[in-house]
């Protein structure tokens, strides 16, 4: 019996052993379809090289997979590590952009820095898929090209010249025009556009209070109240779509929602466009910019607005200033606080200038997530999938901006949090992905909230 244990073992390690010997001599198979993605530059050549020799099985919406994927319990890991890591980037669609992917590049980079890719498992079995420090050091230098070419403007001092977070620029990057701009200023605290007369865009975006209301949920006409909190206005022309949702394409789309919203301001166009027609001030501004014969329109004032509020750009915070070079605009603990930004991965969403806004995000268990926040999730907690009905989109929500934090509370999309540090410690645990966490101390989540709340920035000139 002895001798017949033994041979058993011997043939399930010699089995265990030809999986990873197979896969030394025949590489994983991959789709011409990211065989044949072009390059724009020879560092995105190499870069693309090593994806495809170690990246693109689990990074890939459907990748190439090896002879033995079909198997009953490979088939169900493969399949787990393919949705997990394109969940995370997805390197077809990222060349596909040549890398102009804010979040994406931020994920890879930060994977690449941390040492966690390729996955323990996918090295077991693919014994010549670790990175070398060669690689590494090609893709990341792949990643601060696209990050120059696409996501800088040169305000940054050299050492932050590629960080994932940029200094806000001094004003909206395309001009603006002065006119429109006065006029959505206007419409924007207009309570005609509610039924009542009674709500205006101000009413849940008040500029006074970092361009939200400061409650959980907002008040609309006959004192109704909403069930999602109220993001901030400011710096959100940033934003790849508009509400937590997403559902808005543009800030022009997203200012004529609230207007017929029967819990916001509960109006019809038709009437809110009559009580603007009697206003012959306004009225002689409006066809100065769209026409000296111009009905009102609704598409008009929602373009009016939009051109408001694209200029409510934030800049200058201390938070800038020490991105630029001023060393003494943080202190040691806020500046700590800042390289652990990066370092415990919050910087891979909360990226660029507006330090947000970029993509649409879940918890990694979202059953865990509602329960640390002490209830059961409900239909505005699905976010994205309200929109496309697409099941991967249920719980992802458009990743808040995180300027001006001082004064947007309270947080989260459901309001509920009143305390930056709690707000830390659920996006280290429930957001970033099991492999990139790290240990986070007290004193850690203490300096990153130091920094936080020291990125309030100015508007107009004038400090927030």
């Amino acid at each position: 019996m002895k001798r017949r244990a033994w041979v058993i073992i011997l043939v399930l390690v010699l089995l265990g052993l030809a999986f990873p010997l197979i896969n030394l001599i025949v590489p994983v198979p991959v789709r011409d379809s990211f065989r044949s993605l072009p390059t724009a530059s020879a560092t995105e050549a190499a870069a693309k090289a090593i994806l495809e020799a170690k990246c693109v099985m689990c990074h890939m919406q459907d990748p190439g997979l090896p002879w033995y994927a079909n198997l009953p319990i490979a088939s169900s890991l493969i399949r787990r590590h393919v949705t997990d890591g394109v969940a995370i980037w997805d390197a077809q669609r990222l060349l596909e952009k040549h890398g102009a992917d804010e979040v994406a590049i931020a994920k890879l980079e930060q994977s690449v820095e941390l040492g966690t890719m390729p996955i323990l498992p996918y090295l077991a079995m693919h014994w010549n898929a670790t990175l070398s420090t060669a690689e590494q050091r090609t893709l990341l230098e792949w990643v601060h090209e696209v990050r120059r070419q696409n996501f800088t403007r040169g305000l940054a001092s050299p050492e932050f010249a590629v960080f994932p977070v940029q200094p806000l620029p001094p004003r909206w990057p395309e001009p603006l025009n002065p006119r429109k701009v006065e006029l959505g200023d206007k419409l924007y605290h207009d309570k005609r556009l509610s039924g009542d007369d009674t709500i205006s865009c101000a009413s849940c975006h008040d500029l006074a209070k970092g361009g939200t209301d400061q409650r959980q949920f907002s008040v609309g006409v006959r004192n109704q109240l909403g069930s999602i909190n109220s993001p901030t206005v400011f710096n959100s022309g940033f934003n790849l779509a508009q509400f937590w949702d997403g559902r808005a394409k543009d800030l022009a789309d997203q200012a004529g929602q609230p207007v017929v919203n029967p819990i916001e301001m509960d109006a019809k166009w038709d009437d809110v466009l009559a009580k603007l027609a009697k206003d012959e001030t306004l009225t002689a501004i409006y066809r100065e910019i769209y026409g000296a014969d111009a009905a009102w329109t609704a598409a008009n004032v929602q373009d009016a607005i939009a051109e408001f509020e694209k200029g409510l750009v934030t800049p200058d915070s201390p938070v800038d200033r020490y991105l630029k070079g001023d060393r003494a605009a943080l202190t040691a603990t806020e500046a700590r606080g800042l390289e652990l930004f990066k370092a415990h991965s919050c910087a891979t969403c909360h990226v660029g200038e507006p330090m947000g806004g970029r993509s649409f995000e879940k918890p990694h268990n979202p059953a865990a997530f509602f329960k640390a926040l002490g209830r059961a999730p409900q239909k505005d907690d699905f976010g994205r999938f309200n929109v496309t009905q697409n099941e991967a989109d249920r719980f992802k929500m458009k990743v808040p901006l995180l300027r001006n934090l001082a004064l947007t509370f309270p947080y989260l999309h459901d309001g509920s949090q009143t305390d930056l540090r709690n707000v830390v410690r659920l996006m280290h645990d429930h957001f970033v992905p099991r492999l990139n966490r790290r240990p986070l101390s007290d004193a850690d989540v203490d300096a990153i909230v130091a920094m936080l709340k020291r990125n309030t920035g100015t508007l107009n000139g004038r400090p927030l």
